[in-house]
């Protein structure tokens, strides 16, 4: 999808293709949401394991849990922020709706006046 839509069934075409592009994204962000929450779970079953089987200190012991399931609890953050990134493309394709249809009623409203003969037509 490029350029400025030119006539009525451009705008409806454009519209119709970035509400199948929200759907999508938010098909994308529900499925995102539950892994990442489940990469969450794993982090902290992974850092609790570790700390019971840790030994010394209890700071010690945290120190050893925190380095033990580094990648698991990176893992959990990479999956947040891809949740954060569907919610700002959702966003994104929100307030291109909201300009699209704007762009279609200023369209329509332009077509309207031309038929009136208000631009010398």
């Amino acid at each position: 999808m490029s350029g400025v839509p030119q006539n009525v069934a451009e705008v409806v075409k454009q519209l119709t293709e970035l509400s199948l592009q929200l759907a999508e994204a938010t098909t994308q962000i529900n499925e995102a949401d539950v892994a990442a929450v489940n990469a969450r779970e794993t982090a902290k079953l992974a850092e609790a394991k570790a700390f019971l089987a840790a030994e010394g200190s209890v700071e010690a012991r945290k120190s050893k849990a925190v380095v033990e399931t580094h990648q698991v609890r990176l893992a959990a953050e990479v999956a947040d922020a891809g949740v954060r990134g569907l919610q700002r493309t959702i966003r994104s394709l929100q307030t291109r709706i909201d300009v699209g249809r704007t762009f279609g009623a200023t369209l329509r409203s332009e077509m309207n006046l031309a038929g009136t003969g208000a631009f010398g037509s």
